[in-house]
This record gives C-alpha cells, structure tokens and sequence, in this order.
C-alpha cells in the first residue's frame, strides 16, 4: 500500500509527532485544548457584544508613548514598535477592567490630560487611542471621532476618555 501523505504519523496520548522524511528530526504537535463558545446571538461583530450600548463612556488610560516611539520603520512600511505593542496590551487590560460600554456609531471623544512631555502633542494622541478603543470593543473597528478635543487638567498621570454618542446638529 503506498502511503499518500509524504510523512508518516503516530500518536502518544495527546502529542502527536510527525517525522517528515527518514534522518530528518521529529515534529510535536500538541493538540488544541477545547475552550468554551462564546454564545451564539446570531449577531456579529460590535452586536454580538453582551455588553450594552450606552450613550456616554468615561474610562481612565495611561498616556500612549512619545510621538517618536509609536511606529517603527520596517523595509517600506512603518510597523507598530515594541513599546507601542506593550502600551496596548496594558491599557486595553486597564480599559477593560473598567467595563466600558460601546458605542453603536459616531461618537465625540473628549480627552482631559495632565501637562507632561508624552501628551503635549495633540495631534499624536488620536490614533493610539482610537486603536486603544478598538481593541476593547468600544468602537467600531478605527472609526474615527466626529468631533476630537483634547484638554490640560488631569490630576495624576492618566488621560480621562470621555466618548459621548454624536448628534449632527
């Protein structure tokens, strides 16, 4: 009988290892541990979220690194740096520790900041936060604010994010 697979297989309880060719080294696979479904609503994307839609959001973040951390250059792209990657992941743990709502759809984000190096630049906070927001399910994926301010005041070293649901006037 010949063997249709180019390498052969057996198992050991729950490991399988796999060697490609005679003299070549072993492979281990493990096999995936089930985890629970998430229930099933028959709605996808931000609406399959169990959390509810609200109309006003207030969360705490720690600032985003400096302008000059953010992106770096990678070939003929810029990629997300190192320290930006570890900001996310901590924020969006904060953030969602929080338990925020979400946002259905336009939406003004107002940002209270303390007066430090990291929030001088206005313009440089927006984007790490909106993919801050994204990340936590509170936004649509990168929708951009309707209206964006940004202020001084915050005691402490952490922004206050103010989303409230936007109505055109």
């Amino acid at each position: 009988m010949t063997n249709i697979v180019p390498f052969s297989s057996f198992a050991l309880s729950a490991t399988n290892v796999f060697t490609p060719r005679p003299g070549a080294r072993p492979v281990t696979v493990e096999k995936a541990k089930p985890r629970p479904a998430a229930p099933k609503t028959g709605r996808f994307g931000l609406a399959a979220e169990p959390r509810p839609v609200a109309r006003k959001i207030e969360v705490k973040a720690p600032p985003p690194p400096s302008a000059a951390q953010l992106y770096v250059h990678s070939g003929s792209t810029y990629v997300r740096s190192e320290a930006f990657e570890q900001w996310l992941d901590e924020a969006a743990r904060r953030v969602i520790s929080q338990k925020p709502g979400r946002m259905s759809g336009a939406y003004a984000l107002e940002i209270l900041a303390p007066r430090t190096a990291r929030t001088r630049h206005f313009g440089v906070l927006e984007r790490p936060l909106i993919e801050l927001l994204t990340r936590c399910r509170v936004i649509t994926h990168g929708l951009s604010p309707d209206r964006f301010s940004v202020s001084y005041g915050g005691l402490g070293g952490e922004l206050a994010l103010t989303l409230t649901e936007f109505a055109a006037p």
